[in-house]
């Protein structure tokens, strides 16, 4: 009888291992003829104006999943900030960084506000539908989510040296 149930957890646990495996394989989507197409939502701007994100225009489009309150978002924000190619690829018109903040305590997004660089877009998702409709899944923050001009996703929850040498890549070609 132990033996049984010993096996039955070995395999439950190899499942488990392959399922995260499948998961992390899939993080990033090299096949560009069969890339996913971003799911479109509605985000909120300081001012109270929404846009959604099929109507920003560019040949690639990074979303930066945050909370206000992350260590790990001020480091990549940082890193993000400081980069070369991505400053060269927003100046250039290339590139559009739309961060969002994906809840709804108001209070903590507006102190934060002005931490965002003045390049990007900066909003929240109001009704906290980005979580409870599944429109983006987001296992931590930050995360990054790299779309192309037709909103493909080219790469997803990607580390930032990544998602570098992607932009140079595509930079280059």
């Amino acid at each position: 009888m132990y033996l049984n149930i010993e096996i039955m957890y070995t395999r439950i646990r190899l499942i488990i291992i392959c399922l995260w495996i499948a998961n992390f394989c899939s993080a990033q989507l090299p096949d560009s003829g069969n890339l996913e197409q971003a799911n479109d939502f509605t985000y909120t701007l300081a001012s109270g104006k929404q846009e959604t994100l099929y109507a920003l225009r560019s040949e690639m489009l990074l979303l930066y999943f945050y909370n206000p309150d992350c260590e790990d978002c001020h480091a990549l924000m940082h890193q993000l900030a400081e980069s070369n190619i991505v400053n060269r690829l927003i100046d250039s018109k290339k590139l559009i960084v739309l961060a969002v903040y994906p809840d709804d305590d108001m209070e903590t997004w507006n102190e934060y506000v002005g931490h965002v660089p003045q390049k990007w877009i900066n909003g929240y998702d109001k009704g906290v539908k980005i979580h409870t409709e599944g429109i983006f899944k987001i296992n931590q923050f930050p995360t990054l989510y790299l779309l192309d001009m037709d909103k493909k996703i080219r790469m997803k929850e990607m580390t930032f040296k990544e998602l570098e040498s992607e932009l140079e890549q595509i930079n280059n070609n």
